[in-house]
């Protein structure tokens, strides 16, 4: 999967989208792009914490994907942002942050769509 390309396409979905990450299952982040002229609120240690909540949060799930089936993705909405989460395979997930003023499930279908691809 070319994920320099799917940042990409992913951040061209909608003009709401902030910030889009790929990272691995151990925290590692493989490719990140953010909306130019933005300035990120986290700092790059606060991105590694949120990164390692989405993880334990990820291990959670599969822990109990047999009781409930497979994640298909996760939304957190915040004061300031809207945290959108997506298991893209096995060893990669998928962060995508948007603005407030959203409807998270438009993006979500918008980033589903793209990914069904």
């Amino acid at each position: 999967m070319e994920f320099v390309k799917l940042c990409e396409s992913v951040l061209d979905l909608d003009p709401m989208i902030r910030f889009v990450t790929i990272f691995d299952m151990k925290g590692k982040i493989i490719q990140s792009k953010h909306r130019e002229g933005l300035t990120g609120l986290l700092n790059k240690k606060e991105s590694h914490k949120s990164i390692n909540e989405i993880l334990i949060s990820n291990k959670t799930h599969l822990e109990l994907s047999n009781k409930y089936g497979k994640e298909g993705y996760s939304i957190s909405v915040f004061e300031k942002i809207v945290r959108m989460t997506t298991p893209l395979d096995k060893k990669h997930i998928l962060y995508v942050t948007t603005d407030i003023d959203v409807d998270p499930f438009t993006i979500i279908n918008k980033v589903t769509k793209l990914l069904e691809k």
